[in-house]
């Protein structure tokens, strides 16, 4: 049709009569073409030509002035809103959420240290769950593809999947991340504390269980028979004594990393000026006591002294304290990525609510 055209009526012996209507959008001739089944009701008296360009008005007559006008804003009216269904919108929050939740709990705490096998098979477990979730709404999603199954509406099982597994990865990761801060704590329960140690009578094959020792007031670090030895960092040893006197064996050695010259002997680890400081953290690191081994045997030849079985703490002010800090750090992390996870996951969750909205009107 030619909308620069008059439009013209069609005579009344046809099969169908084609009407057209133009409408003015934003300055572009849109032009529509509605046709009736039927031609001229009343079919006793055909319409002539100039007719057709008479509206005469009436309740919806054929070529009346308002079935026209209520054709016309019907062509117009916008899509309607799709309904949201919230039960998909929930159980992506939750789900995800709730995995990301299991997996950093049973890495993190006592279920890992105490029944380590059992925790990699629950873990292991649930992302054998997670991959047979995310196998399903792939295999789904390809049958849609290739015309096997029919085109739906946007569907939540991909995004779930996807997210169930990034939840299984998160909670892995960072749960065994927190786990190394956790298991000192739970390793040093395991053995024993002591108290009123006096390092000049003792000798560390009497303390070879030792956890968290309290030495007797008046013990400190010699600090000019410390030394240090280097492997890409250095480990700093001194020996811990009573006063002035002089030990048969130094056998009970304050350490630290990166906190000496290694040349020469300027021990400057944690507390090691504090006079309040008399408690020693055993060290539980079995990787790095063997450079701290070598430390003390450079300190034997340098200063001529013995270390028949030399014991390796950390020198603290309450360490009692200091290793229930160890597990209330853990916890309070634990609880940071929950809530952090949960604000992340709901953030996904509306990115995609508005995507898939954005897909079903299309």
């Amino acid at each position: 049709v030619n909308p620069t055209k008059r439009l013209r009526g069609l005579e009344a012996d046809q099969p169908t009569i084609g009407h057209a209507l133009l409408r003015n959008l934003r300055g572009l001739d849109v032009c529509v073409v509605v046709t009736f089944r039927e031609m001229n009701p009343y079919k006793e008296q055909p319409l002539r030509r100039n007719e057709m360009q008479t509206l005469v008005e009436g309740p919806g007559l054929f070529g009346s002035y308002d079935a026209l006008q209520a054709f016309s804003k019907g062509v117009w009216l916008p899509l309607p809103k799709r309904k949201m269904n919230f039960v998909p919108l929930i159980v992506c929050t939750l789900v995800p959420w709730g995995l990301f939740v299991l997996v950093y709990s049973l890495l993190s705490f006592q279920i890992h240290y105490s029944q380590p096998i059992l925790c990699n098979i629950s873990v292991f477990v649930l992302l054998v769950i997670v991959i047979i979730i995310l196998v399903k709404a792939v295999t789904g999603r390809l049958r849609i593809f290739a015309g096997v199954a029919p085109e739906r509406e946007p569907s939540w099982w991909i995004f779930f999947a996807l997210t169930l597994l990034l939840a299984w990865i998160m909670g892995f990761h960072q749960g065994d991340k927190n786990f190394s801060a956790t298991s000192r704590y739970y390793d040093l329960g395991n053995l024993n504390n002591y108290t009123m140690v006096y390092p000049n009578r003792m000798l560390g094959q009497q303390l070879l269980d030792a956890g968290i020792v309290q030495f007797a007031p008046g013990s400190q670090l010699d600090v000019q028979k410390s030394m240090g030895f280097k492997n890409g960092k250095l480990f700093c040893v001194a020996p811990i004594v009573f006063g002035t006197a002089t030990p048969v064996s130094y056998d009970f050695w304050a350490v630290g990393t990166d906190c000496c010259s290694g040349s020469q002997a300027d021990f400057s680890c944690r507390n090691y000026n504090n006079p309040q400081a008399s408690g020693g953290i055993r060290l539980m690191d079995s990787a790095n006591r063997a450079y701290y081994r070598l430390a003390v045997q450079q300190a034997e030849a340098t200063y001529n002294i013995k270390a028949a079985h030399p014991l390796f703490f950390y020198w603290e002010v309450d360490p009692s304290k200091k290793v229930m800090s160890w597990l209330l750090e853990g916890h309070q992390t634990f609880a940071a990525w929950m809530v952090s996870y949960l604000v992340f996951q709901l953030f996904l969750v509306a990115v995609a609510a508005v995507v898939f909205s954005k897909i079903g009107h299309t």
